[in-house]
């Protein structure tokens, strides 16, 4: 299992169902939580592989979500 951790540029009710729509498409996604108080909107995806963390940024990124890596 791995966590990857994103800060996002999620703003808006349209923009997190984007993101729902892409993340539940990813079948290796177990679990993921944004936190859409944060300053960041701090995204966090537990897989249930050990799955590529470029990959994951590809495939946000490719829909249109703005999305950077966070340490853990």
């Amino acid at each position: 299992m791995k966590l990857f951790i994103f800060k996002t540029d999620i703003q808006t009710k349209n923009q997190l169902d984007q993101l729902k729509s892409v993340i539940q498409k990813q079948a290796e996604v177990s679990r993921w939580t944004i936190d859409m108080e944060d300053v960041d909107h701090v995204l966090k995806v537990e897989t249930k592989v050990d799955a590529h963390e470029a990959e994951m940024l590809q495939t946000l990124r490719a829909r249109g979500i703005g999305c950077e890596q966070l340490p853990d």
